[in-house]
């Protein structure tokens, strides 16, 4: 698994997990860790999946709900059609009615717009209030074209699409304000050596070496900008001491998830750099009280 969605990481009391790959860095123990551009004085808002609360998620027209309600990252999965259309989506099956669902990557991409993602979204009511809504499932392409000024956080889901996303961002002009994660190291090994100019994340097989460095006090920087740590696994497992030792150490934290008032409120405590959220317009409320 990619570390921002699912690991245990009990013993992990400040873990980064996501995606790049490993370079070893020598510094000298008195050597400073150059500061991650991803730093932020405020905490950034990341609507999870495109804000999961307002409708189907992955979607242009959630994110759109998304970023009115107070996202300033908007966030989502790809995976590659059976005609290698890369679309935003978190699982492969998608439910056509109540008795279909179809495999994106055994369905051309023509087929699959034309499922209706607002028919079989239940609300927060337990309703259907976009059944008659055309809701589709979007391509990447599409949620770039979109929000073009906005920095966009994509997950791959498979391997396979790795060349297509690198020419689509420098086709678009996005290598600069969009960052790349993996489930797994996989896809993101085979897309580095292609867009090295593209941001990734903290990957799986950094993990031994950044826990190494932290518990042996070891010099240690940071090879990509943006760790991602889950923040909390049964209890709190961020802390305001492991932040700080992550900033110094050239990350910025990108944290998951926290959805609620109670727990953004402790969020805004840690001074984490952004936060994903399915809730966007809680944490908007939050945050803007914070000095």
């Amino acid at each position: 698994m990619h570390f921002r969605r699912c690991t245990s990481v009990l013993a992990m009391p400040a873990a980064l997990l996501t995606m790049g790959a490993f370079v070893t860095n020598a510094f000298g123990a008195d050597a400073a860790c150059r500061t991650s551009p991803y730093r932020s004085a405020r905490t950034r808002i990341i609507a999870h999946a495109s804000g999961t609360y307002f409708g189907p998620p992955n979607t242009v027209e959630m994110m759109r709900a998304a970023k009115q309600a107070g996202a300033d990252i908007l966030d989502a999965d790809v995976r590659t059609t059976k005609d290698g259309v890369l679309v935003a989506s978190h699982d492969d099956e998608i439910r056509v009615d109540a008795t279909t669902t179809v495999s994106i990557a055994h369905t051309n991409y023509a087929d699959l717009r034309r499922i209706n993602l607002g028919a079989t979204w239940v609300g927060p009511n337990g309703n259907h209030p976009l059944a008659n809504q055309q809701v589709s499932v979007p391509t990447v392409d599409a949620i770039l074209r979109a929000f073009p000024d906005n920095t966009v956080s994509l997950e791959f889901k498979t391997t396979g699409g790795e060349a297509t996303m690198c020419n689509l961002l420098r086709k678009l002009g996005r290598t600069k304000n969009v960052y790349l994660g993996s489930a797994g190291d996989a896809a993101i090994d085979r897309f580095k050596p292609l867009c090295p100019e593209v941001t990734t994340t903290v990957t799986d097989a950094m993990v031994p070496i950044f826990l190494k460095a932290q518990a042996d006090h070891m010099p240690w920087c940071a090879p990509v900008p943006i760790g991602q740590p889950p923040l909390r696994q049964g209890a709190f497992l961020l802390t305001k001491a492991s932040v700080d030792w992550e900033h110094a150490h050239g990350l910025a934290v990108f944290t998951w998830t926290a959805d609620d008032k109670p727990t953004l409120e402790q969020v805004a405590t840690l001074g984490v750099d952004a936060v994903y959220t399915a809730r966007p317009d809680i944490a908007r409320a939050v945050f803007s009280k914070r000095p």
